[in-house]
C-alpha cells in the first residue's frame, strides 16, 4: 500500500522539485546579469582610463621586460617604466599645447590688427577682380565680424581642449595608476582572466595575441598618418616660405594624434593671415593643401595601413575606426578595432 503511494506521489514531487530548481536557476541568471550590469555601469566612467592604460601596457610591455631584467622588484621596475611613459607622452604633449594656445592668441591678434586697420582691403585689391568682389562681399557680408568668428572657433577648440583637459585630470592619472598595476601584477591578471575565460588555454591566448596585435597596429598607425600629416603640411610651410616649416611640421604632427585637435589648428589661420596680408595665392594653396590633402590623407592612409597589419578589408578597418569613435568617444580609436578583430576571432574559434 505504502509503495502505492509513493508511485502516485512521487510524479508530483518530482515535478514540483523540477519547478523549484527551474524557479532558482532563472533567479541565478537574473541576479548574475544585473550584477554584470552594475559592474558594467560602474566601470563605465573609467571606460577611456582601462582602454589607454591597456594600450600603453601593451607599447610599453617591451621596455619594461627589459628594465625587469635590470630591476628585480616588479613594483620599482613598474614605477620607473610608468615615470618613462609620461615623460614621453604627457610632457610633450603639454609643452605643444602651451605654444600652440600661446601662437593662436598671437596670430589671433594679428589678423584683428589687419583687419580693423582696413589694410587688408588695399592689399586684395592689387588682384584683378578681386576689388569686385570685395565690394560685393562687403555688401553682402560681415567680413570683419565672419573672420572674428573663425578666429574665435579655433581659439575656443584649444581652450575646450584644455579646459577638458583639466576636467578630466583625474582621467589621466588614473590611467597611468592602472597603467602601473598592469604592468607590475600583469601575471596575476592573466591567470584571473584565463580562470574567468570560458574559452580553453590556447584559444584564450590566441585572443590575448590578437587584442595585442590590434593595439599596436592602431597605435602605430595612428602615429604614422600624423606623421605623414604634419610632414605634407610643414612641406607646404618650406614651399610657401613660411618660417619654421620643421618646427611646425612637428607641432602639427603631434596635434594631429590628439583626437580634438588637428593640423588645421595651424594651417588655418596661417591661410587667413596670408590672404590679409596680400599673398592671396599663397593663402588658397595653402588652404587647398590642407583641407584637400593633409585634412583628407588619415581618412584614406590609417585604414589601409590597419587593414594591412590586421588581415581586415579597407572598408571594414574605417568601420571600426569611425565606429568606434562614435560609440566610446576618443578611446574608440583603441577599443573599436579591438572589439572587432576580438569578435571575429571568438566567430572562427
Amino acid at each position: 500500500m505504502q509503495n502505492e503511494t509513493e508511485k502516485i506521489h512521487s510524479p508530483v514531487l518530482s515535478e514540483e522539485w523540477n519547478f523549484r530548481n527551474r524557479i532558482r536557476l532563472f533567479l541565478q541568471l537574473a541576479i548574475t546579469i544585473a550584477s554584470v550590469l552594475l559592474c558594467y555601469l560602474m566601470t563605465l566612467p573609467f571606460l577611456a582610463s582601462l582602454s589607454w592604460a591597456l594600450a600603453l601596457a601593451v607599447l610599453f610591455m617591451p621596455l619594461h621586460q627589459k628594465i625587469c631584467r635590470k630591476i628585480r622588484k616588479p613594483t620599482f621596475s613598474a614605477i620607473v617604466t610608468s615615470a618613462i611613459a609620461i615623460i614621453i607622452l604627457v610632457i610633450p604633449v603639454l609643452l605643444i599645447t602651451i605654444r600652440v594656445v600661446l601662437e593662436i592668441d598671437r596670430g589671433s591678434t594679428l589678423i584683428m590688427n589687419k583687419v580693423e586697420s582696413g589694410e587688408w582691403q588695399h592689399n586684395l585689391e592689387k588682384f584683378p577682380y578681386i576689388g569686385k568682389a570685395l565690394l560685393w562681399a562687403e555688401d553682402q557680408l560681415d567680413i570683419p565680424s565672419i573672420i572674428d568668428n573663425l578666429t574665435s572657433f579655433l581659439t575656443t577648440q584649444v581652450t575646450s581642449f584644455l579646459k577638458s583637459s583639466f576636467i578630466q585630470i583625474v582621467v589621466i592619472v588614473l590611467t597611468f595608476y592602472l597603467l602601473f598595476f598592469f604592468l607590475r601584477d600583469r601575471n596575476q591578471i592573466l591567470r584571473a582572466i584565463r580562470r574567468f575565460s570560458p574559452l580553453c588555454g590556447h584559444e584564450t591566448n590566441g585572443l590575448f595575441k590578437i587584442i595585442g596585435t590590434t593595439i599596436r597596429a592602431t597605435v602605430f598607425g595612428t602615429i604614422a598618418v600624423a606623421a605623414v600629416q604634419g610632414f605634407l603640411a610643414g612641406f607646404m610651410f618650406w614651399i610657401l616660405d613660411l618660417p619654421a616649416p620643421l618646427l611646425w611640421g612637428t607641432i602639427m604632427t603631434i596635434l594631429s594624434v590628439i583626437p580634438l585637435l588637428g593640423a588645421y589648428i595651424i594651417w588655418l589661420p596661417a591661410s587667413i593671415y596670408l590672404a590679409l596680408d596680400g599673398n592671396l595665392i599663397y593663402a588658397v594653396i595653402l588652404a587647398c593643401w590642407g583641407m584637400f590633402v593633409v585634412g583628407t590623407i588619415d581618412n584614406i592612409l590609417y585604414p589601409i595601413l590597419i587593414s594591412r597589419k590586421l588581415r581586415l578589408h579597407t572598408i571594414v578597418a574605417f568601420i571600426s575606426l569611425a565606429g568606434g569613435i562614435f560609440v566610446f568617444g576618443a578611446s574608440g580609436i583603441v577599443l573599436g578595432p579591438i572589439t572587432l578583430t576580438a569578435s571575429a576571432y571568438l566567430m572562427h574559434i
